[in-house]
């Protein structure tokens, strides 16, 4: 039989309104088992969440789930990816994070040379802001949150659209490349985004997206802590083959899945979670958040990273599609 979220006591998504109970949106399966359950760790409070996984598809789901307006009291203005671009950052920490969009742009410019690129979730534009640096690239971006999106537009200069990409203004056959990096956990009717993505890539492009990999040691290590859940703001989680197959089915073929990013920042917050779980005083706190995150203990612990991404065991996992010359779009009712 289905569970329906861990049995505590109150403060639980069952007991209060502006929760739904919700089959796999992937197969349509009801059967599933609790496979993790914490507060939010970013906000606070007694409310537990939980994750599932589908006994049919084997997708991890959050179940019960907030509804999509009362998801909205999850993503505060304050919200981390909200907060400050790149061109605000210390000169070191620019400097390294200019490295890794970089990085992020050159896997979609190994596969397709020039065009149109639309970065779906763009937050502040940070990726956008190095993209339109490679010559002959036209950026897009698409983010739902209007504290970000007015910053990207205002401060970097981008064209964004205010919404989510299921119900976005665009024509099929739009974009050269499409990107989502942290984004495809967050949504609603993942399914249905994918299937857009689809309609909305010229044959010959090129979708990218990064996502939390559930077979990483990190999952494995720290449990209910793992940065990956991120509770209540991760919907979805998606095993690689999976999301392959699903792909493969809309018409898109994958060519490269790497650890391509964000190993050592995402084992570290994991880290963090556990000792401010255990640690309350706020100088004990930020100081391990300053020894964690300083260079020297980067460049300690980059030998053991080094090591896991090559075997694809990091936190985080991208996955690079390429819509074939001669695949038709796949239209929003298939």
């Amino acid at each position: 039989m289905p569970q329906e979220g861990p049995s505590v006591a109150s403060g639980t998504p069952g007991q209060q309104r502006g929760f739904e109970w919700i089959a796999c949106e992937i197969c349509g399966s009801s059967r599933h088992h609790l496979v993790a359950a914490r507060t939010d760790l970013f906000l606070g409070g007694n409310t537990l969440f939980a994750m599932h996984e589908c006994e049919e598809c084997h997708v991890i789901y959050q179940f019960p789930r907030p509804t999509p307006e009362k998801m909205a009291d999850y993503y505060p203005p304050y919200y981390q990816q909200y907060t400050k671009g790149l061109v605000e950052e210390k000169w070191l920490t620019r400097l390294s994070r200019c490295y890794g969009l970089r990085k992020r742009a050159k896997i979609i410019t190994k596969q397709v040379q020039t065009g149109t690129v639309l970065d779906v979730g763009c937050a502040t534009g940070d990726f956008l802001s190095i993209m339109k640096t490679f010559p002959r690239w036209r950026v897009y971006g698409i983010e739902p949150t209007h504290t970000a999106l007015t910053y990207a537009r205002q401060r970097i200069g981008l064209s964004v659209v205010e919404g989510v990409l299921n119900v976005a203004p665009f024509a099929e056959n739009s974009f050269d490349a499409i990107t989502m990096w942290d984004v495809l956990e967050h949504v609603y009717d993942p399914l249905d985004v994918l299937k857009d993505v689809a309609r909305l890539l010229k044959p010959g492009g090129v979708f990218v997206v990064n996502h939390p990999n559930i077979k990483s040691i990190d999952r494995k290590l720290f449990g209910n802590m793992w940065l990956g859940y991120e509770l209540p703001r991760h919907l979805y989680l998606f095993p690689s083959d999976l999301l392959r197959d699903l792909m493969a089915e809309l018409g898109l073929q994958e060519v490269e899945r790497q650890c391509l990013y964000g190993s050592h920042a995402a084992t570290f917050s994991s880290v963090m979670f556990l000792i401010e779980n255990r640690f309350k005083d706020p100088k004990v706190q930020a100081l391990a958040r300053k020894l964690l995150f300083s260079v020297v203990a980067r460049l300690l612990v980059l030998p053991y990273f080094k090591v896991i991404d090559y075997l694809k065991l990091g936190s985080n996992i991208t996955a690079v599609f390429v819509k074939p010359p001669d695949t038709k779009s796949v239209q929003e009712n298939s």
